[in-house]
């Protein structure tokens, strides 16, 4: 005998694709005519941008640049030179399943890199770095709430369950031509740049949200090529955008992350004066995930007073977005130097973000590793690099945390700033900021089927009303209730017992 049972169906968000994939780097290149001869290398980086990203199917298809970043000391003049090589890549990921609504999330770090110079005009490059995907699709899981017989008792615990209201993912572009400004040289050639971005308001509505931030630019650039004069420049991009997201309402709570997908800055010619100008065209990726909550009893053990059952089970995956938090920290450290001393500091970036997320002691905590990168000139005049990881650590403020939580965590870098200590001593500080969307990350189990074995009776005493029972300690009254065939409710309320679990030894009284 087959019995009935009543499901309640909820909308979540299921992980379609959760991997990375490591990408060798093995290049041998020459410098061309135009760039002088290597005297030392100072710093060779690099950097990667995303060209495209589709997925058909059950494949998330994946284009981009490695963009091999040389900087070095030139034979001739002691000044620093700048080289640049880009390589495409292309890598592929299969999904658990096909989806026409999914987003994708992608990420790049780098691994390692080597950089030999085997003669003044000729590099021996090896490394590596890791592409990081994420695939996200709106799923379905039926959760049992009831099973229909008046024989039947069932164990039920209550439940929230994250239901996905809507999830939406759009590509667009910023674009801008910046100006030096007056009583700044022009720049004759881009040494370093880097983009970030900032969201300051998330505003949503019925099926949009307003993404409004802003997107810093800082650049390096040399300003005479013969002499190897460098000036330094920071823009302030503002960026608004709607983005559609079905679903998403000013009650959801949402998951909403912007990533860099690929950024080009170069130089041009103003039309009205000797200026050159700066162009930023950058490529970003927002990803919107809106969630609300829904109270469910889930239905996860039952007998029968009747005849014994053959139950099946199955593990209900319970997710939910229980906070959206920011939190602040910094980093010191100390660039020391042998280099006969520090005139100046020509240009201070962090790089090699690396970082894990944990609940300690009931707070998100962020334990990660930043590496401090200097270019500077020393006594002498000549320019030279320096650099130092160091260590970081960032934690929320609240610590109601669970530990068994999952957090969608950005680190983002909003300054770096030094101070000359000493002739030999730069110290550098850096302010992190933290934003993470808070999960926690649960498994449930509930009957997914329920057979009555008709054959199979289930003896009980029916010649008395009441039996005397000597329960200990942590007995459950669900599993008394079940060896005697009857309520546990009915135990309950004989014995005004308020929990399942006994408090203390003793006599209770069993109504048949």
């Amino acid at each position: 005998m087959e019995y009935s049972l009543r499901q309640e169906n909820c909308n979540v968000c299921e992980t379609l694709l959760k991997a990375s994939s490591e990408q060798p780097v093995d290049l041998e290149l020459t410098l061309p005519d135009h760039c002088p001869d290597i005297e030392r290398i100072l710093k060779c980086r690099m950097e990667h941008g995303i060209t495209s990203e589709s997925i058909t199917g059950n494949r998330l298809d994946i284009d981009g640049i490695i963009s091999i970043r040389l900087y070095y000391l030139d034979s001739k003049k002691q000044t620093i030179r700048y080289y640049e090589n880009n390589t495409p890549f292309s890598c592929s990921f299969e999904l658990r399943r096909t989806a026409d609504d999914a987003v994708s999330r992608v990420k790049i770090r780098n691994e390692y890199l080597n950089c030999r110079a085997v003669s003044p005009r000729r590099l021996d490059i090896h490394g590596a770095f890791s592409v990081s995907a994420c695939v996200y699709s709106s799923g379905n899981v039926s959760c049992t709430t009831d099973i229909e017989g008046d024989d039947i008792r069932q164990k039920k615990h209550p439940e929230t369950i994250g239901v996905l209201c809507g999830m939406g993912q759009q590509q667009f572009s910023v674009n801008e031509v910046l100006d030096p400004g007056a009583g700044k040289a022009s720049p004759e050639s881009i040494l370093r740049s880097e983009l970030s971005i900032a969201l300051d308001d998330c505003r949503a509505i019925d099926d949009k949200i307003m993404l409004k931030g802003e997107a810093t630019l800082k650049v390096l650039y040399i300003t005479d090529i013969q002499s190897g004069a460098k000036d330094h420049m920071s823009f302030s991009v503002p960026i608004s955008r709607v983005i559609d997201v079905p679903g998403i309402t000013e009650t959801t709570v949402n998951d909403i992350s912007v990533d860099v997908l690929n950024c080009d800055v170069s130089l041009r010619s103003a039309y009205d004066s000797e200026n050159t100008l700066i162009t930023l065209d950058a490529r970003l990726s927002a990803v919107v995930k809106a969630y609300s909550e829904k109270n469910i009893e889930l239905t996860d053990d039952a007998y029968s007073t009747d005849h014994e059952l053959q139950l099946s089970f199955g593990n209900i995956p319970v997710t939910r977005l229980i906070d959206n938090i920011s939190s602040s920290g910094s980093v010191k450290c100390s660039l020391n130097s042998d280099e006969e001393g520090i005139t100046s500091v020509t240009d201070l970036w962090c790089d090699g973000l690396s970082y894990m997320t944990f609940v300690n002691d009931g707070k998100l905590t962020v334990k990660g590793k930043i590496c401090f990168c200097m270019l500077a000139v020393n006594g002498k005049g000549v320019p030279f690099y320096t650099e130092k990881a160091e260590d970081f650590l960032i934690e929320s403020s609240s610590d109601e945390y669970p530990v068994k939580c999952d957090a969608n965590t950005d680190i983002t870098i909003c300054s770096v700033s030094y101070r000359i200590a000493d002739d030999n001593t730069v110290e550098v500080k850096a302010d992190l900021k933290m934003r993470a969307a808070v999960y926690s990350d649960t498994s449930h189990r509930t009957i997914t089927g329920c057979t009555g074995l008709l054959d199979r009776k289930r003896e009980k005493d029916t010649t008395a009303a009441i039996t005397l029972y000597y329960a200990d300690e942590g007995e459950s009254v669900w599993d008394i209730a079940r060896m005697y065939c009857t309520s546990p409710q009915d135990i309950m309320a004989e014995n005004n017992i308020i929990d399942d679990v006994i408090q203390a030894r003793g006599m209770i009284l069993i109504p048949m």
